[in-house]
């Protein structure tokens, strides 16, 4: 071979050489840029995916809002008596981390009516009106609180406590204790009739002791009867003798009975949220709205005086465990 040949030749082998290098060159230098565009297009925010457990925003957002579905974000912490009783039903609390559950399906329906049948006690509220007779000497009573000058024939604030002996489906049976306090007030009267300056205020104390039974109609209404002795406590007080001074007030007691019949509307049955908001946050299982009707007979006081006869009130009963 030539000197020529051969210079030739070491010519393109170079060239070759110097191509390879170039295009390693480019390689290297395209992985910096690769990671560079890499670095500089991470989106910000939180991964849609779970991270060691823990869910980020977008999958709590992307979390049904429907009714039936309650999750851990949002929900009250619940106490450990709250959270107990739902256990006693076999319900997991709602906020509760057991199991490692982010949420859990609850069936509004059947809880509300679990509670409702779960109820161990009941506490009465009720306003009577007094439409009851009162029998007096001269009708003294009546012509003073009655139909006297600026009388006042008010009512009774009754608070009466239910503890249940069974329950079932049809028939529910309580033993039951309670007391009221009543207020009247008039003008007193002088033997020949003529109105006196004096204002006589008579307060009432009645405090009964009773068995019921009750008759639940659906889930929406009950019938409920409750009656046995009863003790009225009659106390008169007189605005012309001070106070300390003898005659200001006189107290009387008399033995006596009572009878209750209320028609219960269940406010929280009309509702199946209500009464899981209420049971969530109470004791309560159920809120009754009641129609009443108290007879009463008390004829044994010291003075000749009897009060009985027939009134009508409105109240209230709160079911609780």
């Amino acid at each position: 071979m030539s000197g020529r040949n051969l210079a030739v030749v070491f010519t393109s082998l170079l060239f070759s050489l110097s191509v390879s290098a170039v295009d390693l060159e480019h390689s290297v230098s395209g992985d910096d840029e690769i990671e560079n565009t890499l670095e500089t297009s991470k989106v910000s925010g939180n991964s849609p995916y779970l991270v060691e457990g823990e869910s980020s925003d977008n999958v709590e957002k992307s979390k049904p809002n429907g009714e039936d579905y309650i999750f851990n974000h949002g929900v009250k912490e619940v106490s450990g008596k709250n959270n107990k009783r739902y256990k006693d039903f076999g319900y997991t609390m709602p906020g509760s981390a057991e199991k490692q559950e982010n949420y859990i399906e609850l069936d509004k329906l059947k809880i509300a009516k679990d509670f409702r049948r779960a109820g161990t006690a009941g506490f009465n509220i009720t306003f009577v009106k007094n439409d009851f007779d009162y029998t007096s000497d001269n009708d003294v009573i009546n012509r003073t609180v009655g139909t006297g000058y600026k009388s006042v024939k008010g009512g009774t604030i009754l608070f009466r406590n239910d503890q249940y002996i069974f329950k079932t489906d049809y028939l529910n049976a309580h033993w039951s204790i309670g007391a009221g306090v009543g207020y009247n007030s008039g003008r007193g009267i002088f033997i020949d009739g003529t109105r006196s300056n004096t204002t006589f205020k008579l307060w009432e104390v009645p405090i009964d002791a009773g068995l019921g039974l009750e008759i639940p109609l659906y889930s929406w209404f009950k019938i409920a009867g409750t009656g046995g002795p009863s003790v009225m406590g009659l106390m008169q007080n007189r605005s012309d003798i001070q106070r300390g001074e003898k005659g200001k007030r006189k107290i009387q007691v008399s033995p006596g009975y009572f009878a209750n019949a209320q028609f219960k509307i269940n406010l929280t049955g009309f509702s199946d949220d209500m009464a899981y908001e209420l049971f969530s946050s109470s004791d309560i299982t159920n809120l009754f709205l009641n129609l009443e009707i108290r007879h009463q007979k008390y004829a044994s006081f010291q003075d000749a005086i009897e009060i009985s006869g027939t009134s009508f009130g409105l109240g209230f009963t709160f079911e609780y465990l």
